[in-house]
């Protein structure tokens, strides 16, 4: 008789004892059952749980920071969290997990994308625990955003963020290569820009002006083509390298139809031309509590076959050479935003109420600078007249820079270079490339007004303090006429510009009123502060008593000499003297010469831009001879 007894726990169900051969059979029965269901279910379950996390890589393959705005996510969290700033060119990453939901992981990310106002870009993931992975990406006007991967569980999906065209100027690049065909939104029929024809490459960044300019039968502010031809030539051999091959920027600027498209072969914008003469007003706008107000530019701007009905808005800056500003200002003129796309040049404060080719070039390329986002300190506005700056941001420079005897040359900043006016080495000499001359300040002399002198860069050396000497140990002087004494920091600009600013590079942008701007722009009277080049150095007369021997009075056996210095531009800053190969001393009043025999006096001076005077002579024989010699210090 077989007795079965149960293989559970006590009263429980169980299965059967059998025979021991057969309680093998059952066991195997069983593991074969338990492998079948685990094969069953083994899919769903290692798909539940690893599902709900993937990696998110975003490459900001852009040339702008982009900046944590918000985030609104409903399922999951991010580990770590999403950076607060990628810089452009960075990648980032982070994982995106369940952290206890029961869903997986959900969420839109919102970046900032700096220097293009409150444009942002969005980013979005729906990770669930089952069903397929959902990626969102959308960017503002003139950027991309694609997305590869991150289909499988614990994968990577990878957000690529970029400029629409090559270099990132803001132009793409099927308009560059094609044309385009624009809506103007004034209600004009649409137009057809063909940047091919007016030299745009795919693979160089362009830059595009429509310069109108006003006039009367006095006089037109149109542009010098000189003053365009330097402005272009210095964007064309500028160091600038971001996403090309080579350095430069192609800068197009269509001064009207006879005006110069290349300057290589001379060729005119002829019919692409849509700039054009307006109407001349001495003041073009008005300015309330030091702003001013953008409202007479705009309706020149927006009127019937103005700028806007060319279609151009999207891609040319729009500026306007007039006569003046508001009334009572002398201002070389205006940028509408740093970054923006529109600005006016007004020199009818200037030389013959149209400015010179140096005036005109400087303020031309100043405040289209401000439109790259530039500022008069290179990020910031103050301090002014850095003397390291070289940049015709600098109003110390803006009309133009020296090197040598050549001068109105223009460019903006090559490198970033300091200066501490607490720690100034005269023998060292600000290191630029190219070489420019250094404009830094003297202050006044008996009351006089201070003044920026030039120091040509073959001196190798700055007199900082305008002493006349060189000296061995730091000196602690204000350079830049700011009554301060601060660490002045540089700013290189050419790799700083921001190519799209305004409605440059965005479509659809607000063809409305520009928001007032600070009239903070460089005058005469700022001009005027900045001296001449002077390459000619002092003259220095000498002066005795008279000899009691050419009186016929009694023997003298002293003689007292009094010096003079005269500097037609800079000023004297030392004149100095040599008694007897004694050693040269600074020059303070009357020199008495006693004793007898042959005396010699050298003296020279020295004027502020560090011109120094070749060495006079004079012979004084006392009570050897009736009379004293004066000759050169060459002679014997």
């Amino acid at each position: 008789m077989n007795v079965h007894r149960s293989l559970g726990a006590a009263g429980g169900p169980g299965i059967s004892e059998v025979p021991r051969r057969g309680r093998f059979a059952a066991l195997l029965v069983v593991a074969l059952a338990l492998l079948t269901f685990i094969a069953v279910i083994t899919p769903a379950a290692a798909a539940r749980r690893a599902g709900g996390s993937v990696i998110v890589q975003f490459v900001n393959n852009s040339d702008r920071d982009v900046t944590a705005a918000g985030a609104n996510q409903p399922e999951g969290c991010v580990i770590p969290f999403v950076p607060s700033v990628i810089p452009a060119g960075a990648t980032a990453s982070w994982t995106v997990a369940p952290c206890g939901s029961a869903y997986g992981a959900k969420a839109t990310v919102s970046l900032f994308v700096q220097g293009e106002g409150n444009s942002t870009l969005q980013l979005g993931w729906d990770v669930p625990f089952t069903g397929p992975n959902v990626y969102t990406a959308s960017a503002p006007t003139g950027y991309v955003i694609s997305h590869i991967g991150g289909a499988e569980p614990n994968s990577t999906v990878r957000f690529a963020f970029d400029c629409n065209s090559t270099t990132c100027d803001g132009i793409p690049d099927a308009w560059k290569t094609d044309g385009v065909t624009l809506d103007p939104g004034d209600g004009s029929p649409a137009k057809f820009i063909d940047l091919k024809k007016m030299g745009a490459d795919v693979n160089r960044p362009d830059v595009f002006i429509q310069l109108d300019w006003m006039a009367n039968t006095a006089h037109s502010h149109a542009i010098a083509p000189a003053a365009i031809k330097q402005v272009v030539d210095a964007f064309k051999n500028s160091p600038y390298s971001k996403r090309q091959t080579g350095t430069g920027i192609n800068l197009h600027i269509d001064a009207g139809p006879d005006s110069i498209m290349d300057f290589s072969t001379n060729t005119t914008w002829g019919t692409l031309s849509r700039a054009k003469a307006l109407t001349e007003t001495t003041n073009l706008g008005t300015k309330v509590d030091g702003l001013y107000q953008w409202n007479a530019f705009t309706t020149l701007k927006n009127a019937t076959g103005g700028f806007r009905s060319t279609a151009r808005t999207p891609i040319f800056h729009y500026a306007i050479s007039a006569h003046n500003l508001e009334a009572g200002s002398g201002s070389s003129g205006i940028s509408a935003g740093t970054p923006g796309s529109d600005f006016i040049v007004s020199m009818g404060s200037f030389t013959n109420q149209v400015g010179t080719v140096s005036e005109q070039a400087g303020t031309l390329m100043h405040e289209l600078g401000h439109n790259l986002g530039l500022r008069h300190s290179g990020n910031s506005d103050l301090p002014n007249h850095e003397p390291q700056y070289f940049s015709v941001m600098n109003y110390s420079y803006q009309f133009g820079l020296a090197t040598g005897t050549t001068t109105g040359l223009v460019d903006y900043s090559r490198q970033n270079l300091s200066l501490n006016e607490t720690t100034l080495f005269e023998n060292a000499y600000p290191p630029t490339t190219p070489l420019y001359d250094v404009s830094h300040y003297c202050p006044g002399v008996d009351g006089t007004v201070g003044k920026f002198v030039t120091v040509p860069s073959s001196k190798g050396a700055v007199d900082w303090d305008c002493n006349g000497k060189i000296a061995t140990t730091s000196v602690s002087v204000d350079v830049n006429g700011d009554t301060q004494k601060t660490s002045l920091a540089g700013h290189d600009d050419w790799s700083e510009l921001q190519l799209r600013g305004g409605s440059v590079g965005h479509q659809g942008a607000n063809s409305g009123v520009s928001a007032p701007t600070l009239d903070n722009e460089a005058g005469p009277e700022d001009e005027a502060m900045d001296l001449p080049v002077d390459t000619t150095p002092p003259v220095t007369t000498a002066g005795t008593r008279p000899h009691l021997h050419r009186d016929g009075g009694d023997d003298q056996d002293e003689v007292v000499v009094t010096l003079s210095a005269t500097d037609d531009i800079s000023g004297v800053a030392l004149t100095e003297y040599n008694l007897d190969g004694t050693g040269w001393t600074t020059y303070t009043g009357p020199i008495t010469v006693r004793g007898q025999g042959r005396h010699e006096l050298l003296y020279r001076s020295v004027d502020r831009a560090q011109n120094q005077e070749a060495d006079q002579r004079l012979v004084l024989p006392i009570d050897c001879a009736p009379e004293w010699q004066h000759q050169p210090a060459t002679g014997s």
